[in-house]
Formats: C-alpha cells, structure tokens, sequence
C-alpha cells in the first residue's frame, strides 16, 4: 500500500484553487494539473508500506493526534520547486506555524517504525502541477509573477488523514483509511 499523511481542504479554497488552475492553464497547457478535488496537504509520506505495519502507523498517528490541538492554516502565495528557472513542481504556499511541531512529531514517531526520517526541511505547500520538462515554462512563470501574493483564504484544521494513493493513468485516486481528530482544546 502507498501511503501518506494529510490534511484535507475546505471546499471553498479547493474552488479557489480551481479557478486559479484553470486562469494559468493556457500559460503551460503541457503541465500535469493535480485534479483539485485531489489537493491535500501533506504532512508525511510514508511510501509503499506492508499492510502489516498499518496498525502502529494508526497508533502512531492516534498518539500525534493527542498532542496537538487544531491548526490554523493560511493558504497564500504561489511559487516553484526547485526554482522559477528549472520548475518541476507549481505550488501554493501554506502558513500554519503549529503544523511543523506536529510534523516533527511524526518524524519522530515513524523513525522508531523503521521509516527513514525526510532529508528536507519541510516545507508546507500545495501542489497545483507538475512538469516533466522544465523548458517552454517562461509564459507560466510569468504571469504568476504577477499573482505571487493571491491568497485563497483561512480555515482551522481540527483532523488529518492517514490516505491510500493508487496510481493510475488518469492520475493518484486517494482513499482516506483513517481520519484522526486533533486534541479538543
């Protein structure tokens, strides 16, 4: 099973993203855009896992969820991975200052499961599209020089996910295994 651990949007930005996508589409009609209802953000991806282990990734994640209230989250700003010059990755930036602590956490918790801890800093983000070839990329980069501070709004995350990624032709299809509900504070 391919896994990972996400927090899912409100409705309202998921539109907002949308309508983003679709006014930046003609500047890279090539580009790979992530279907919107599929825009998450992810907190850890754990990789192809063995459905033995699934049950301490769930007490793992029950234990994060206990040590942590709910987050607020500010969807803002776009920019590219690894840079505007070579992009392989658009995305939207995301600002929630208690969702590293989290974060960390799980880093910690999946360490001790036997996953390898991630090299990056993490950096919070949501991916809007992909690109296999960097070049051609200027039209696109150009305009979104121009909408570098739009913002697609706020919302409270009161629970993450654990999800299931299947890849096919037609894109990941997701399945949520397991929703975890953050400490009520």
């Amino acid at each position: 099973m391919r896994l990972f651990v996400a927090i899912k949007l409100p409705e309202q930005i998921e539109t907002k993203l949308e309508e983003f996508q679709h006014q930046l589409k003609p500047f890279a009609r090539d580009a790979k855009w992530v279907n919107p209802l599929g825009i998450h953000l992810t907190i850890k991806f754990l990789g192809e896992v063995k459905e033995e282990k699934l049950l301490e990734i769930q007490k793992a994640l029950d234990e994060c969820s206990q040590e942590f209230g709910p987050i607020e989250i500010e969807v803002s700003g776009c920019g590219y991975f690894p840079n505007e010059r070579r992009p392989a990755v658009f995305w939207v930036s995301v600002v929630a200052d208690s969702l590293k602590p989290l974060q960390q956490s799980m880093e910690e918790k999946f360490s001790l499961l036997g996953f390898e801890k991630e090299n990056r800093e993490f950096s919070p983000h949501l991916t809007l599209a992909r690109f296999r070839d960097p070049h051609g990329r200027l039209p696109l980069v150009h305009e979104t020089n121009k909408k570098m501070n739009s913002k697609f709004g706020d919302f409270i995350a009161s629970e993450f996910h654990l999800f299931q990624s299947v890849l096919k032709r037609s894109g990941a299809e997701y399945t949520i295994l397991k929703t975890f509900p953050l400490r009520q504070q």
